[in-house]
């Protein structure tokens, strides 16, 4: 891999060393610092790619500190139910047997949501998804007022717009390798993709200045309590709280790519698992079914969801589990060290080897999960599979200290949003026969994925819902 030795490692007795918790282990990175990663500022700042073991660490402490605390996981839930109550009204409107892109309106929301959450943004994302739905095809607007929109583009807009253009950039810089980089073909989008990345920053870094003054003057805002003007910890401003004093240049960049990969993570990762979990449940009724008599028996018909119910969704999480197990939004996970060597299976293996861990394989494979290619949330709500299964043989956040951070927060989010909706809809294929549409990038995204989505008190599990 670019250079590099790289073994694929499928069995979780191996995964030991690679997954160990110890804040010295030596496998603390995942890929050696190739190019493109530098020229994406990853190096050496936030978590994804990070080199600085150092950095990594005081990063690592960041991204626990601002998602651990209960007031960060209740201001989340309160956003999620405000992001749901909006993505409601849109599908209340939407015609009978009109086809929906599921994956846009996924896309919409989540960026609308993680906007409120990380940064106290409101991006009205599903808005412009709503817009586009109802506008004519054909316009009777003049040039004029038509290129006049098109500047009319809020702050909020234009960030998601960069986001997702980095994301983009992500795959090309880090994939495509650094000598074709000045080909003529490629040159023009090595240049626009490094041009995306400065004014990407240049926005987050404003971005982060009002909200340093907005803390200090205590202005009410979006992200503020009305009543007391006291500021509402998301992710930015926590983040900001934990620098001391004034804010350097050097804390200004870590909290710069810390915020980008929290907006990455929480937008495509969310996307792909909620389309996913429809899939899985439109092509079985009877456990949808099983999930919204848990979802009304906890909840209602019409309650908010609450922090304290996270716990009580047990079938709920035991279908996100079996989504996550059958469809990884990280199939293939790596790990290296630059003066290590390790021992795997009787070989030795030299520092500086690439170890590839091929997460989607090990969470199909039989001697663990039987019949593996069966959608069965049993396995998880039983807890049978862990009596035959190794440790290891279920990793969708990763194990250890590079495990995802935000897992918790990530099925806190996901349970929040399946309650908000599967109460007031359910879900059928556009085109049942046809798999779900992935591509890889960095992580599996989801591509456009069609459906029908109906009101569930007209739905045939009405009855067994209410």
């Amino acid at each position: 891999m670019f250079g590099y030795r790289t073994i694929v490692l499928a069995n979780p007795k191996d995964l030991k060393d690679l997954f160990s918790p110890k804040v010295d282990s030596p496998f603390l990175r995942r890929i050696p610092p190739f190019k493109g990663i530098k020229a994406l500022g990853m190096e050496s700042d936030g978590l994804l790619f990070n080199n600085d073991v150092p950095k990594w660490k005081n990063n690592r402490k960041y991204f626990s500190q601002s998602l651990s605390p209960p007031s960060f996981i209740k201001l989340s839930a309160i956003y999620t139910n405000q992001a749901c109550e909006e993505l409601v009204g849109y599908w209340n409107d939407l015609k009978q047997n009109e086809i929906v892109k599921l994956d846009e309106w996924f896309r919409s929301f989540t960026s609308d949501m993680m906007g409120l959450v990380v940064s106290g943004i409101k991006e009205n994302s599903m808005q412009l998804t709503n817009d586009k739905r109802i506008k004519p095809k054909y316009s009777l607007k003049s040039k004029e007022n038509e290129e006049e929109k098109e500047h009319e583009i809020t702050s909020g807009e234009r960030y998601r717009n960069l986001r997702s253009e980095y994301s983009d950039a992500l795959g090309f810089l880090v994939f495509v390798p650094p000598f074709l980089w000045n080909f003529p073909i490629i040159k023009p989008k090595v240049e626009h993709y490094k041009n995306v990345l400065k004014e990407l920053g240049n926005f987050e870094l404003e971005l982060i200045e009002k909200r340093k003054n907005t803390m200090k003057q205590r202005q009410p805002g979006i992200n503020s309590d009305n009543s007391s003007g006291k500021i509402r910890d998301d992710f930015l401003t926590m983040l900001i709280k934990s620098t001391e004093n004034e804010m350097s240049t050097e804390d200004a960049d870590v909290i710069k790519q810390n915020i980008r990969e929290m907006f990455g993570a929480g937008i495509a990762t969310t996307t792909s698992t909620l389309c996913a979990i429809v899939h899985c449940l439109a092509k079985h009724p009877e456990v949808e079914k099983r999930m919204v008599d848990e979802l009304f028996q906890v909840l209602g018909p019409d309650r908010d969801v609450r922090v304290e119910d996270f716990d009580q969704l047990k079938f709920t999480e035991a279908i996100i589990n079996e989504t996550i197990r059958l469809n990884p939004v990280v199939p293939l996970v790596h790990r290296y060290s630059t003066d290590t060597e390790l021992e795997i299976a009787g070989h030795r293996f030299p520092p500086n080897t690439i170890f590839g861990i091929n997460l989607a394989h090990i969470q199909r494979n039989p001697k663990y999960f039987p019949n593996p290619e069966k959608f069965d949330p049993d396995r998880f709500y039983t807890g049978d599979w862990k009596k035959r299964s190794p440790q290891y043989a279920f990793s969708p956040f990763g194990h250890g200290m590079r495990s995802c951070p935000g897992k918790h927060f990530a099925m806190a989010e996901i349970k929040a949003i399946l309650a908000n909706i599967y109460r007031k809809f359910t879900f059928k294929l556009a085109y049942p026969n046809k798999p779900l549409p992935w591509r890889y990038t960095v992580v599996n995204e989801i591509g456009t994925f069609e459906v029908y989505v109906v009101p569930r008190e007209k739905s045939i599990l009405s009855n067994s819902a209410a």
